[in-house]
């Protein structure tokens, strides 16, 4: 059902002349020969690079997974393609701390499924300390991630709306940072502003802002279902998911 939405946006997107990518698990990548069956439209639609995810947290320790086979077949066809590694992150042995930064090292970003999973022996600091988005220009966003439901994300999780119900030139033109639910707050001064706007129960300590911010999130994924989504990317399950009637 996704992929010939897919194949349509990006023709569309490269003939406007947008620069195209598209993020991925390689899941569809059975075989080398299968995976070109899949990269080739993609690529006489104009896709510009594939980024494919390739590490333990997606494939585990297998060698021969289905993002070398992808990488592979993009290759063999002459496309463009990079790869997205990451790892566990680990705590700084650095004595140098800066107010409100994340102390560990490398790693994903601590939001989304990353809270329950990943934030195990992590140091933390005060809440009170991220009064600031520390990753994603949400006033002049120069980039938005489209999902396989039409959302469209300032950072994921965090929807300015959604293209199969409104154009994407619309949802841009009409988006007013300060008087986004999420952004607005995000803006007039962090995660901690999203607290105090919504009186929210919040722990005493984060990793980072990230971590706050996700947290916050959950709390309010009820409340705006429309711009936090889609609830995978918190890690909630398909069933539940699918409660939203998308």
């Amino acid at each position: 059902m996704f992929y010939p939405l897919l194949l349509e946006s990006v023709r569309l997107a490269s003939s406007y002349g947008f620069t195209t990518a598209i993020e991925t698990n390689t899941y569809w990548a059975i075989t080398i020969e299968d995976a070109k069956l899949w990269l080739r439209p993609l690529q006489d639609a104009g896709l510009s690079f594939l980024e494919v995810s390739d590490d333990a947290f997606h494939h585990g320790e297998e060698v021969e997974n289905s993002a070398k086979k992808a990488k592979k077949a993009a290759e063999a066809i002459g496309m463009k393609e990079n790869s997205i590694c990451i790892e566990e992150p680990k705590v700084s042995e650095s004595s140098k701390q800066t107010k409100g930064k994340p102390i560990y090292l490398g790693g994903p970003k601590i939001r989304g499924r990353a809270v329950d999973k990943l934030t195990e022996g992590l140091p933390t600091q005060s809440w009170k300390n991220f009064k600031e988005c520390p990753y994603e220009d949400l006033r002049n966003p120069g980039r938005v991630h489209v999902d396989a439901y039409g959302n469209v994300h300032l950072c994921q999780g965090i929807s300015m709306g959604n293209l199969w119900e409104t154009p994407l030139s619309e949802l841009v033109k009409n988006y007013n940072p300060d008087d986004h639910p999420i952004s607005g707050p995000l803006l007039k001064g962090g995660p901690v502003q999203l607290v105090r706007a919504y009186n929210l129960y919040h722990k005493k300590e984060y990793v980072d802002a990230c971590h706050l911010c996700s947290d916050m999130c959950v709390s309010l994924i009820d409340t705006y279902p429309d711009i936090i989504t889609p609830r995978q990317v918190y890690g909630f399950d398909e069933e539940e998911q699918e409660d939203l009637n998308i």
